[in-house]
């Protein structure tokens, strides 16, 4: 009988460990940043912008929409589902991860990367109330806040403010953005923004390469489902206890 009684919380636990699991070992994918255009007997030519990118493959669909050197940025078009669950200790989705790096040592002119017209796609079971972009390793690599306004990034339709957190020392650069007042149901889509709402990240070319920095975004559940999760986690102890 003790056997019997024990087996529900093993299972509760292997449930747990199977649910804090990260998409960390999912297949990843390393894309280096090229486009197509034509020589001077319009023949294709592949040019390699000098950057790549790793991300998950599974949750993740990346496009290379168009990259101009004449101006000096690499425009990004990219799709995301959020598939993972909020974590049941925690209740805090798993971040989705680009890491972007200089593979060539001449590198390219590029000096700023353009994350164009996203659509963001809740298929986590949970809604959320706010979204967060981040540049991680600000060293060389920031937000450019005054571009990121000039091409449209903005909360709407589904939050209504948004807050830059700015690097101290600087009025134009930050290393986060968070939109939020709002709510993006479970099985809902959130684009940020209209046409070219775009968040410009700047890099800083004079360091040495191979220049790199992490683009890293998530979501928060809704609070009613972290009491929800709160109170699952109270059951599962209470039902040890009652074991004990």
């Amino acid at each position: 009988m003790r056997t019997r009684r024990l087996s529900f919380p093993a299972f509760c636990v292997v449930l747990a460990m199977l649910l804090v699991s990260s998409p960390v070992a999912a297949a990843m994918a390393t894309v280096p940043l090229t486009w197509w255009t034509l020589d001077e007997h319009s023949n294709p030519v592949e040019i390699d912008s000098g950057w790549s990118v790793t991300y998950n493959a599974e949750v993740l669909d990346i496009t290379v929409d168009a990259i101009s050197l004449e101006n000096d940025f690499l425009l990004i078009q990219i799709s995301k589902d959020f598939v993972y669950p909020p974590n049941p200790v925690t209740g805090l989705f798993p971040a989705i991860l680009l890491d972007f790096t200089q593979h060539l040592d001449d590198a390219s002119t590029v000096s700023s990367i353009r994350i164009a017209d996203e659509s963001i796609t809740n298929l986590t079971g949970a809604p959320w109330t706010d979204f967060h972009w981040e540049v991680m390793d600000h060293g060389n690599a920031w937000f450019d806040v005054p571009a990121s306004g000039q091409f449209g990034i903005q909360p709407d339709p589904h939050f209504q403010t948004q807050q830059w957190w700015l690097i101290d020392g600087y009025a134009d650069r930050a290393d986060a953005l968070d939109v939020f007042d709002g709510y993006v149901a479970a099985g809902g889509s959130y684009y940020p923004g209209l046409d070219d709402s775009d968040l410009v990240i700047n890099v800083d070319l004079s360091d040495a390469p191979p220049l790199s920095f992490t683009f890293k975004e998530f979501p928060t559940p809704e609070p009613g489902a972290m009491a929800l999760l709160g109170i699952g986690l109270g059951i599962l102890v209470a039902r040890r206890k009652a074991v004990r």
